[in-house]
């Protein structure tokens, strides 16, 4: 597939899943701490 071999498809592919695991790692921690990442700007 030549789509795989496009560097910017790779980037897009790889920001798509670092959001997405740090959304789920947030609200883990949030689960687990009462703490969340976006609390920082709704203060």
């Amino acid at each position: 597939m030549a789509v795989l071999n496009n560097p910017i498809v790779a980037v897009i592919v790889s920001l798509i899943i670092s959001v997405g695991y740090f959304l789920a790692v947030d609200h883990f921690m949030m689960d687990m701490q009462g703490l969340d990442f976006w609390y920082l700007f709704r203060q």
